[in-house]
């Protein structure tokens, strides 16, 4: 790991300064300073292996399968739990996955990413997770490459600064020092029968025997027939920047940040564009059932935005999704709806549970909100039992009673 810094002058206030001396001339700029982190890929790009009793740092998307619960330590790893008692969940192993963010799992194959490679794992055995495959430089829209390094975080640091006017005289605005430019234009088992479940924040997807993956300006296709390890089919450009999918049925729907896509997914191994539903910029997962599609859109640094709402779409002809009502949120993320019962991650401001059965009314039919800590992503498994992950880490629920729900445990963050 390295970090590089690199200068760049953005011409921020046309001031001039003139002494007593004619030819005096100064001005008034704001140096823009980007701080780059590298990783070079033979660092990641090592063997998988476990260590049991990892603690949990910074807990990130889940996802389930049986009794079993994957909990992603966001950029180093997956947290396996023996959630056969939910009232008592258990730590059994960590898979130490250097830059995994996402995860999507089939019988006993395991689908992560780790940087810009897509990995297949073995968990036959959760005590003994085995590396497959390993396909190299999959997600080049999520990192960006320089040579045999990847840049991994980039950082701004501005500060106010004084150049001679003389020195700047064609100067165009915008330069920058180093060995090139890097001004950015954006931001950037045998068992396959058994699926499981992931929360409405996932970048990957699994339906019909078929592997989909979020890429930043496209998603990407895999065929699984073959023992389920993925045999790469075809890139499908996006329309906005891609963030989520949630496979329903016949349908892919993924939530971009402008706005939500609808995919024919009859033949699995190509998708077909349907229909769309726009919106102003915001990050933007979705949740589909039948005849309706709920929305979150949210603020923050990549989401180029100040909204924070509940968008509720009328999909009953798919071809044509339609805005209902739109309700204030205030940072909500993920969501769940069980028949008529919504379970939203409002950020900072907890869980909200609402009846969804009158669409024009749900703001005045919230049945419970539970403020204490910031919320990131649900998994409602049946009308009685929740799992929720968030900064503080991951709590289980009896939502028997969703006008009260309880807290039967959790697996706090380090």
């Amino acid at each position: 790991m390295k970090t590089n810094t690199r200068l760049l002058f953005l011409l921020a206030l046309p001031l001039f300064f003139t002494s007593c001396l004619k030819d005096d001339c100064y001005q008034l700029v704001e140096k823009v300073t980007i701080q780059e982190t590298f990783k070079a890929k033979n660092e990641f790009r090592v063997d998988i292996h476990s260590m049991p009793g990892e603690p949990l740092q910074e807990a990130g998307k889940i996802y389930v399968i049986g009794n079993a619960l994957l909990i992603n330590d966001v950029n180093r790893g997956i947290h396996i739990v023996d959630n056969s008692q939910p009232d008592n969940p258990k730590f059994i192993n960590f898979i130490k996955i250097p830059g995994n963010v996402d995860m999507a799992m089939e019988g006993n194959l395991l689908y992560v990413d780790s940087y810009i490679d897509l990995l297949t794992i073995d968990l036959s055995n959760f005590f003994n997770p085995v590396l497959l495959k390993r396909e190299k430089d999959v997600f080049t829209g999520q990192f960006e490459a320089r040579g045999d390094s990847i840049i991994v975080t980039r950082e701004f640091v501005t500060e106010m600064v004084e150049v001679d006017c003389r020195e700047n005289s064609n100067w165009d605005g915008i330069t920058s020092t180093g060995p090139e430019s890097t001004f950015p234009t954006g931001f950037g088992g045998n068992n396959q029968s058994v699926q499981g479940k992931a929360g409405s924040m996932a970048r990957f997807g699994l339906s019909s025997g078929h592997l989909y993956a979020i890429d930043h300006t496209r998603f990407q296709v895999y065929d699984l027939s073959q023992g389920g390890i993925p045999d790469h089919l075809q890139n499908i450009p996006g329309r906005g920047h891609l963030e989520t999918i949630f496979p329903y049925g016949e349908y892919l729907f993924i939530g971009a940040n402008n706005g939500m896509y609808i995919y024919d997914n009859t033949d699995p191994s190509n998708p077909r564009f349907l229909s769309e539903f726009r919106h102003a910029l915001a990050c933007d997962p979705v949740f589909a059932t039948e005849d309706r599609a709920y929305v979150t859109l949210r603020d923050g640094n990549a989401c180029q935005t100040v909204t924070n709402q509940l968008d509720v779409l009328d999909i009953s002809d798919i071809t044509n999704p339609k805005l209902i009502k739109t309700y204030p949120m205030t940072n909500p993320h993920g969501l769940s709806v069980v028949d008529q019962t919504l379970f939203l991650c409002d950020g900072r401001d907890g869980l909200k549970i609402f009846d969804v059965s009158d669409d024009l009314r749900i703001d005045e039919n919230r049945l419970a909100h539970i403020r204490h800590e910031h919320t990131y992503d649900v998994i409602a498994l049946g009308r009685d039992h929740l799992i929720v992950t968030g900064k503080n880490g991951i709590r289980q629920y009896d939502s028997s009673d969703p006008k009260n729900p309880k807290s039967i445990s959790f697996l706090p963050t380090n």
